[in-house]
């Protein structure tokens, strides 16, 4: 996921190449800023007037079928000319300015782009003369072949991730601060941090999403019903265009962690060998310690210092990194949080406990908006100081919960003085920027890495590496029988078009066996991260995977044409391609025993005529292979690993095969 881009001090279609700074954030290169376009990391926005997007391409494909717009009833923007610029431009953002009017109105917007591309707005519409407005509406009409797929968010466990097409093409819903459409390489967010200055009869019908045709039509709704404006009218949104960076095997399997070591890990045992080398044996790169590793919840100072640093010396000697857990709140009775809680705390409160160790554990969730901000970057700077740790591990520390505590800025008022919400976005996005600033300062390759069950959302995530997803499953025992559809799958579980590293979440047996999650999840090129008491049914598909080279394969999913078609539809098959060879994972998806076949396109794989050989993966079996033929055979959910090899393939030295 990080790479080193050399920029030449020329100049490229009227865009200076600014020099690299030391303190923009890996892999994000220098935004490029002028009056019509903005450049980031892989992805180029083409701007119009009120400095909205034109066009946005995203991983080589444009996402808009035309251009943004605000809509008004009556058309008070109509006739509506301005000027754009540039304000400000370093590496790590710019800043724009558009202002212009109408017969109507004046209007003013502002735009902030930054290195990962969320684009913020604020636009300010002044009426020249009191006007009876009956609609006022955001526009997004999409190109439905990069509108597949539908998240949506709210920082709870669980809102509405989906295919559009299996929602009928439609979608509407009152207001959610975090909506994104994509397909699987791509896509685009709206967000916003609260519904202020939104007047709706049927909220609704606040945030829609309607397919025509060729064409979604995603679109926010501020004013459905007829009123005086007399006064300036706020809009304030931001748009993220995704992958927000690139999504790499190879940094995955140099990744590799492994969830909830203990000190333990480096007691020697009777053999004299650590669990730590078992780890290591197994494959494992990067260990996570849990919330025990500090007295109370929360807190970012060990609890037994020199254990840590033993517990570190001893993961380094055997190559393994070390992140530590950061959690989203501070433990009621810890010590920091006397004379702050009330306003570190989100309101209304969201309460965890726990039946062990209460006095310690038992915590309300913080808000980043809060001292408390502050209090945990300054912690993580002190930490990193005295320790030579990895990374951190993140639970739940980029959520931007729902909070109305006016004690630090939280909350608004309605028309009727009813005090409402807000979600924090930019506080949290703002949070974890300066975590990932002051860790990298310290360690320029730590990894960082959030889980986030169900809000997968961009603007907070966008400087993590990795995230972790799936605890939201957690009340589901496998004797549910739960199914998790692939459509929805591919739209929050997969991280190739946000941008960031996926990882599934599963404990055992809640809601799926490990095999079960390991069929689901690996065929969609997303690994299930393993326990050390699960290491052991994981660490062979490491294996399989390295001495295969899956790491610079080409991968082809099984949506996309795996080269592979079984004849029965629970059956699905995503492949790996080497020049003579071909890794095949192959998943049945029904909890039912089921005998069938799955036929190989020769073409497809790239494999040549003659005779092929085929081999399980996992155990070196071989496997019967007739007329590009392969029997399968299966006694539930659960899955296959198999390679195929072409009379042309080379094989390596038996040492490094």
């Amino acid at each position: 996921m990080r790479f080193h881009t050399v920029l030449l001090p020329t100049l490229l279609c009227g865009y200076p190449l600014l020099a690299a700074s030391p303190d923009l954030p890996a892999p994000y290169t220098p935004v490029k800023a002028s009056s019509s376009q903005f450049r980031c990391l892989g992805r180029e926005t083409d701007l119009g007037k009120l400095l909205l997007p034109r066009q946005i391409v995203a991983a080589g494909q444009p996402l808009l079928a035309a251009p943004v717009r605000v809509v008004t009833e009556p058309d008070v923007l109509a006739g509506l000319k301005g000027k754009g610029r540039v304000i400000t431009n370093t590496a790590d953002k710019a800043t724009w300015e558009w202002t212009g009017e109408s017969a109507a109105c004046r209007i003013t917007a502002r735009m902030t782009g930054e290195c990962d591309g969320l684009c913020w707005y604020e636009f300010e519409l002044c009426p020249k003369q009191p006007v009876k407005l009956s609609l006022l509406r955001l526009e997004i009409p999409r190109r439905a072949a990069t509108a597949k797929y539908l998240h949506a968010a709210n920082f709870t466990w669980t809102y509405l991730s989906s295919g559009l097409p299996e929602l009928g093409g439609q979608w509407s819903d009152k207001f959610r601060p975090y909506v994104w459409l994509g397909d699987e390489e791509r896509g685009l967010a709206w967000c916003a941090e609260s519904a202020r200055g939104w007047s709706l009869r049927e909220p609704t019908r606040a945030l829609q999403a309607r397919t025509q045709g060729n064409v979604v039509l995603f679109s926010t709704t501020l004013l459905d019903h007829e009123v005086t404006i007399s006064a300036p009218i706020t809009l304030r949104f931001g748009l993220q265009a995704s992958p927000l960076k690139p999504v790499s095997c190879a940094w995955r399997a140099s990744a590799r962690i492994l969830h909830n070591i203990t000190y333990a890990a480096c007691a020697p045992g009777p053999d004299g060998r650590m669990q730590l080398d078992t780890l290591r044996d197994a494959g494992v790169k990067t260990a996570v310690i849990h919330d025990d590793w500090t007295d109370y919840y929360g807190q970012i100072t060990p609890l037994d210092g020199e254990r840590l640093r033993r517990l570190i010396r001893e993961c380094h000697k055997r190559q393994i990194k070390l992140l530590v857990y950061v959690g989203y709140g501070l433990a009621r009775r810890a010590p920091d949080l006397q004379g702050h809680h009330d306003e570190w705390s989100v309101m209304p409160l969201i309460p965890w406990s726990t039946p062990y160790r209460t006095e310690f554990r038992a915590f309300d969730a913080t808000c980043a908006r809060s001292g408390w901000a502050d209090w945990l970057v300054k912690g993580i700077d002190q930490l990193f100081a005295e320790y030579e740790l990895d990374g951190l591990y993140f639970d739940g520390t980029s959520e931007a919960f729902r909070c109305h505590n006016q004690a630090h800025g939280c909350g608004w008022k309605d028309s009727d003085g009813n005090l409402r919400a807000d979600y924090p976005m930019l506080a949290s996005r703002q949070l974890m920027r300066r975590i990932a600033d002051t860790v990298r300062r310290h360690r320029p390759d730590a990894i960082l890495d959030a889980h986030m069950s169900a809000s997968l959302t961009l603007p907070t995530l966008a400087f993590c590496d990795s995230y972790w997803n799936g605890e939201q499953f957690e009340t589901l025992k496998a004797s549910d029988k739960f199914e998790l559809p692939l459509h929805i799958f591919r739209t929050e579980f997969m991280g190739y078009a946000h941008g960031l590293d996926a990882e599934f979440l599963c404990y055992e047996n809640r809601p799926f066996t490990l095999t079960e999650a390991i069929a689901l999840a690996w065929l969609h090129g997303v690994e299930v991260r393993p326990y050390p008491r699960t290491l052991a049914q994981i660490s062979p598909i490491w294996r399989a995977m390295d001495s295969f080279g899956a790491c610079s394969a080409r991968w082809l999913p099984y949506w996309s044409g795996s080269g592979a078609t079984a004849g029965d539809e629970s059956v699905k098959i995503s492949s790996y391609l080497h020049p003579g060879k071909a890794l095949l994972f192959v998943s049945h998806l029904k909890r039912e025993p089921l005998r069938s076949t799955f036929r190989l396109d020769r073409k497809r794989l790239g494999l040549a005529s003659g005779t092929l050989r085929a081999f399980d993966a996992l155990t070196r079996i071989p496997v019967a292979l007739k007329d590009d033929t392969v029997p399968l055979s299966f006694d539930g959910m659960g899955y296959g690993v198999i390679e195929i090899r072409d009379r042309h393939f080379k094989p390596l030295p038996a040492q490094q095969e």
